[in-house]
């Protein structure tokens, strides 16, 4: 199917989504896979990735044709920014597990990356009926609850670059439009916690509660995702009240740690 939003992105733009694509998988993936996957041209995707193969950025298996993630990224990776993300997820992870363990719900921890967040670590909830995660899913910006938390403390400039006018739609919760997106980040903010009613995902309803560095910048979310059959008023003000006192604390661990994380 074609994406009609994807056509309008610049060429860096087009490689930086094949290569984020990458993320979303374990197995090695040919063009057309690729292609279903960001929605850009299968002979648009095929180019970039001859490109990307000759840098090293991508690998191609000689018999089936298939691509995997090459060397370069690898040592990319391994730069101070996956370092810093390490050391972040290091710090929080028994935040995290303690949180899962206090509301019974699978709990997601997410990096601000610009344009979209990273789910670095998950804690899965032990519940029979549970919500299932891949540790780092790559998320967009307009239905995550904890990428809505994030950007409900982002200055106003730094959202009109952020956000385009018509935003993709995942389920037919989604927000799509960026005048009513702002309009809720604007209540997010007040209220100091941002909601994913099944905007995401059918049936999933999530909450999320920004993170701050040392000089009080969103840098990071954590999130309490679960069936919507679950939430309840009353539920939902307990699990925001645990939420809020994870932050903080994966917050204070941050600033007693390195001098920056990010």
């Amino acid at each position: 199917m074609k994406h009609p939003i994807k056509d309008k992105l610049s060429a860096i733009e087009k490689t930086l989504e094949i290569l984020v694509s990458f993320a979303d998988v374990d197995h090695e993936v040919g063009t057309v896979e690729v292609s279903e996957h960001t929605g850009i041209h299968k002979a648009t995707v095929s180019r970039i990735l001859g490109t990307l193969l000759e840098y090293g950025m991508v690998s191609q298996n000689d018999e089936t044709k298939k691509y995997t993630l090459g060397p370069l990224a690898y040592r990319l990776g391994r730069t101070q920014t996956g370092q810093s993300i390490s050391a972040f997820t290091s710090v929080s992870q028994k935040y995290i597990d303690e949180l899962r363990d206090a509301v019974g719900e699978t709990v997601s921890l997410e990096v601000w990356a610009e344009r979209k967040t990273i789910a670095c670590y998950l804690a899965e909830s032990k519940s029979p009926l549970r919500v299932a995660m891949a540790s780092a899913d790559v998320l967009p910006l307009h239905a995550p609850a904890g990428a809505k938390a994030i950007l409900a403390f982002v200055g106003q400039d730094h959202l009109d670059r952020l956000l385009s006018e018509d935003l993709p739609r995942f389920t037919e919760h989604t927000i799509t439009s960026k005048t009513e997106l702002l309009e809720r980040l604007v209540i997010f903010n007040k209220q100091g916690y941002s909601i994913d009613n099944q905007e995401l995902y059918p049936g999933i309803f999530a909450i999320g509660v920004p993170i701050f560095d040392r000089i009080s910048k969103p840098v990071a979310a954590v999130s309490v995702v679960m069936p919507a059959s679950r939430v309840t008023e009353k539920r939902e003000a307990e699990i925001v009240q645990h939420l809020k006192r994870t932050s903080r604390a994966v917050s204070a661990a941050m600033s007693d740690g390195p001098n920056s994380f990010f």
